[in-house]
């Protein structure tokens, strides 16, 4: 083998265990189908169709999320009995303020992905589950 292969082989591996240790995740797809109050995209990523987990643990179903305005792309996605409903708004950057609305209480999401670098699938628990890392306190300067 070359010094010049040797080297390239070398870079290739460096480069792709940084990438890896970039793409951690504080939980797992699996972790949030166990969390009662989460919620999981199925399907295609284009496709906006989601499912919630109620509060004894039961995989529900979403129907398709719809748009509810082109300006911020705001979507909700509501369970067919209209018992539970998903809102976000969906940015270049992500979801913002992910929000599970079940049986009258309003539940905070906090949110991440299946993919490499955010190519791939959200799955969210709630905000105040110990398995979402400390968010940092916004300055008030």
């Amino acid at each position: 083998m070359s010094r010049g292969t040797k080297i390239g082989l070398a870079l290739l591996a460096l480069l792709t265990l940084t990438a890896a240790g970039c793409d951690e995740r504080p939980f797992t797809r699996d972790y949030a189908r166990s969390t009662p109050n989460s919620a999981i995209q199925v399907g295609e990523k284009k496709d906006k169709t989601w499912e919630y987990v109620d509060r004894e643990g039961v995989l529900r179903e979403l129907s398709t999320c719809e748009d509810l305005s082109p300006w911020n792309v705001a979507y909700r996605c509501t369970s067919p009995d209209g018992t539970a409903e998903l809102t976000f708004n969906n940015s270049k950057y992500g979801i913002d303020e992910p929000t599970l609305h079940i049986g009258g209480e309003t539940v905070s999401l906090f949110c991440t992905n299946s993919g490499f670098w955010g190519d791939g699938l959200r799955f969210c628990i709630p905000a105040s589950d110990p398995a979402v890392p400390p968010q940092p306190v916004p300055r008030r300067d």
